[in-house]
């Protein structure tokens, strides 16, 4: 069975994706998709977790599995910017009212789920403002901020200047994410 405090890394991932800043990138329509398969470190403090995950986003719906090493402990993570269920390995269900309320009740903490989203596609959310933004020389988005998070895109040497970031670090006080992605589709 996967312990709670390993649920942490699929939170976290569903966090970043939920919330977002105001800025020029708009927002991908609701009626896209995508499908992004990696893995997911978190430090909190002097502990830390990972997991592999498959995110299948569909519109504003999302599902997000989780597994640990050797496939231990899955957990399934889906719903929509509001509502999140987390489902576990035997099957129980956990629904409550708001998305970092569940998180905070069943992982002991809470990430900002609506940024992730938008962070794995490479750009900020539109939803909250973003801070110190820095680019690189092709003048693709690689480090800001936002609410109170410090993100950092990296994208493959030989990337396109639009492509999707391969790795997502993002990190405020007393938290790390680390988010590599190793397959993206539609």
């Amino acid at each position: 069975m996967f312990p709670p405090n390993l649920l942490f890394p699929t939170a976290i991932f569903a966090a970043f994706w939920l919330l977002s800043g105001c800025v020029s990138a708009p927002r991908a329509p609701a009626e896209a998709g995508f499908f992004v398969r990696g893995k997911i470190g978190v430090v909190e403090g002097g502990d830390s977790w990972s997991a592999r995950f498959v995110w299948r986003q569909s519109g504003e719906s999302f599902e997000i599995d989780l597994w640990g090493p050797l496939g231990q402990g899955q957990t399934r993570l889906r719903g929509t910017p509001q509502q999140l269920e987390v489902i576990n390995a035997d099957g129980g269900v956990r629904t409550f009212g708001s998305l970092e309320a569940l998180m905070l009740a069943e992982l002991g903490w809470s990430l900002p789920l609506g940024l992730l989203i938008d962070w794995l596609q490479g750009r900020p959310s539109p939803q909250a403002p973003m801070a110190d933004a820095i680019r690189n020389r092709e003048g693709s988005l690689k480090e800001f901020q936002q609410l109170g998070w410090q993100v950092r895109f990296e994208r493959a040497k030989k990337a396109p200047a639009d492509a999707p970031p391969g790795r997502i670090t993002a990190q405020r006080p007393g938290y790390r994410v680390r988010v590599a992605v190793w397959e993206r589709g539609a």
